[in-house]
């Protein structure tokens, strides 16, 4: 039985209650952590037994995030599937019915395998990108169209500044683009990037400069390139890099296909963490389940259309929305 929960959603089996990304403390036998962005975690002292992967757990740790009641073990009723959207990030089989993937993401990027999930009776999906529009360009094209733009920039003697969610997409496209010099990190994606490092993920950035705020001055004359966290063209960071340095910004994100998103900054390029709607489709189509509810984003669009198709398919309600960062 799914349950709505002000502080996500709720699956009640076999007389266990298991929480799913819960925003808050609640009553449940067993919280799910799917992965360690912070809005899928919350920091209640009397959190119950916790379920996630070892890398998951490291870095909620590094964020903040300390689960005392935690395990990353094999369990006989729950299985975790890798979901492909960050590093650590995991769907759950349930007793081999229900399956919740969390976030989730089908494409190979750079280290990142994408998921490869397996049949269900019952599937929760998330839906971010669930409406028609959304229809990623290959992985290859992106990158191509990508480094072009820094070589066009380089040409121009413009430095570059690449930009992503410190967590996730960021090490993704450190890992792309490392072969431009000099490289700088941003140090809040440099802390995260120190953590995958630990976890065995090798970024190839041994030989970039740490950035701070605190010695900007540092950054060379000329074309360079940074990957810093994502944020708009009014931000004072950015304002000060195009005063100083006349930086050009590049955004990576599954929102660029969107009009409104383009304006907050130079240059945006498709690459997201997610699956895009056809992908959504193809991973409902490989699972071939009886029931499916949809979650989050384009919940409601998503499930009209896998009701089209022939499915069993609804929304979750509010109370069971998570919000993401992509």
């Amino acid at each position: 039985m799914l349950i709505n929960s002000d502080s996500g959603i709720m699956v009640e089996y076999n007389g266990k209650r298991i929480a799913l990304d819960p925003k808050n403390a609640t009553d449940a036998d067993l919280v799910f952590v799917s992965h360690a962005h912070t809005d899928h975690m919350h920091r209640s002292s009397d959190i119950g037994k916790v379920l996630a992967s070892k890398e998951t757990l490291r870095i909620a740790e590094a964020r903040g995030f300390k689960y005392h009641n935690a395990s990353h073990e094999p369990h006989p009723m729950f299985e975790m599937i890798d979901s492909g959207h960050v590093l650590g990030s995991k769907a759950l089989l349930i007793d081999d019915r229900i399956l919740y993937t969390g976030d989730i993401c089908t494409r190979d990027r750079a280290f990142l395998k994408g998921a490869r999930l397996p049949r269900c009776d019952i599937l929760i999906i998330e839906s971010t990108y669930g409406r028609k529009h959304f229809r990623f360009p290959r992985i290859d094209d992106v990158i191509h169209r990508a480094n072009m733009l820094i070589a066009e920039m380089y040409s121009k003697g413009l430095p570059v500044i690449l930009m992503g969610y410190p967590l996730g997409k960021a090490q993704i496209i450190t890992s792309l683009f490392r072969h431009w010099k000099p490289l700088y990190i941003h140090e809040s994606v440099a802390r995260m990037n120190s953590i995958y490092r630990e976890l065995g993920i090798d970024l190839g950035d041994d030989d970039a400069r740490v950035y701070s705020i605190k010695d900007s001055d540092s950054l060379k004359h000329g074309p360079w390139l940074m990957i810093a966290p994502k944020q708009g063209n009014n931000s004072t960071f950015v304002k000060a890099m195009k005063k100083h340095h006349n930086a050009i910004t590049i955004a990576f994100t599954g929102w660029a296909l969107t009009h409104w998103h383009s304006r907050f900054h130079d240059y945006t390029l498709p690459l997201s963490d997610h699956c895009d709607f056809y992908e959504l489709v193809q991973v409902v189509n490989a699972c071939k389940p009886n029931k499916i509810y949809t979650f989050h984003g384009f919940a409601e669009e998503f499930a009209s259309h896998l009701r089209e198709m022939g499915y069993d398919a609804e929304a979750l309600g509010s109370k069971c929305s998570i919000l993401d960062y992509v």
